[in-house]
């Protein structure tokens, strides 16, 4: 994930040199980041109004070929093909996040790797170093594992100058990973309760609301019964999936998490509001229509 993670790292190690505050660089990353992904979410509300039109058709076909899987899956493709609707469209966004996420979280727990361009000797020097300090101090040494490296660069500062002179880090900004209280470089322990529970609840709760809101542009959609429920499924397991992974990473990804879900349901109810469907657009929402007020009026149409 090198060839993702760097660039996230220099990004990173920018806005935090540039704000002097490592929570205030995450938050501007992620605006960045969302930014750059703002024309596939434009894309992707604009394949689901497109889905939303061909449904009283899809619903035909699938009532049409339901004993016949393969000739209902050439004349789904064909319906597709005719109106220029990607199936796929929608997951594009949401596929991208993960490496995102996995990049993002490679960042995050190796800085000196990612942010500040060290080689593999030049850690082990600077671990190396550290140690000695840490161990004359009577504290115990930092381990070569896991995220070892966020416990690294939280001690830089206590190194003598020559020694970060001779990784290249003599005028480095020291990262500071604290942020309103939050150490955004721990993981939250799922064993004890700590104040950096409120990252993966918040992460488990941004979630539910960005999938309900992004629900609700897709709309209702006719004789697919079985998708639906598929969706409701995944509404209910996906928040916690999330809540699961802030516990397993550092608070600094459940950070970004948290805000892109809050500039997702802001970016998803403008809009849902511009691309909002009308009733014409949609035959199936006025046939429904008529049914019901014929029912209501005796049977006589309206």
């Amino acid at each position: 994930m090198g060839i993702i993670s760097r660039p996230f790292g220099l990004l990173l190690n920018f806005l935090n040199n540039f704000t002097g505050n490592y929570g205030v660089a995450l938050i501007l990353f992620t605006i960045i980041v969302r930014l750059i992904l703002l024309p596939l979410s434009i894309k992707q509300q604009k394949s689901m109004r497109e889905t939303q039109k061909i449904q009283p058709e899809l619903a035909i076909i699938r009532e049409k070929y339901k004993n016949d899987k393969q000739k209902l899956n050439d004349e789904t493709m064909k319906l597709y093909q005719k109106h220029g609707v990607n199936p796929a469209g929608g997951c594009l966004p949401l596929l991208i996040q993960f490496p995102i996420i996995i990049g993002l979280y490679q960042a995050i727990i190796k800085p000196l790797t990612y942010m500040f361009g060290l080689a593999d000797d030049q850690i082990s020097f600077l671990t190396e170093k550290v140690n000695e300090v840490l161990i004359s101090q009577g504290h115990e040494a930092i381990k070569g594992m896991g995220q070892f490296q966020i416990s690294i660069a939280q001690n830089l500062k206590s190194l003598p100058g020559d020694v970060l002179e001779s990784v290249g880090l003599s005028s480095v900004n020291f990262i500071n990973f604290n942020f309103l209280g939050l150490d955004l470089g721990k993981s939250p322990s799922i064993n004890f309760i700590t104040v950096l529970w409120i990252i993966p609840i918040l992460a488990a709760v941004t979630t539910f609301l960005s999938t309900k809101v992004s629900t609700s542009a897709g709309g209702q959609q006719a004789g697919d019964e079985g998708a639906a429920s598929t969706m409701k499924t995944m509404n209910a397991l996906f928040p916690l999936m999330t809540a699961w992974f802030a516990f397993s990473m550092p608070a600094g990804v459940g950070l970004y998490w948290i805000l892109g879900n809050i500039i997702q349901i802001l970016q998803q109810i403008v809009l849902n509001k511009y691309f909002k469907p009308n009733e014409d657009d949609n035959p199936l929402i006025t046939k429904k229509a008529e049914i019901k007020v014929n029912k209501g009026g005796g049977g006589k149409k309206k």
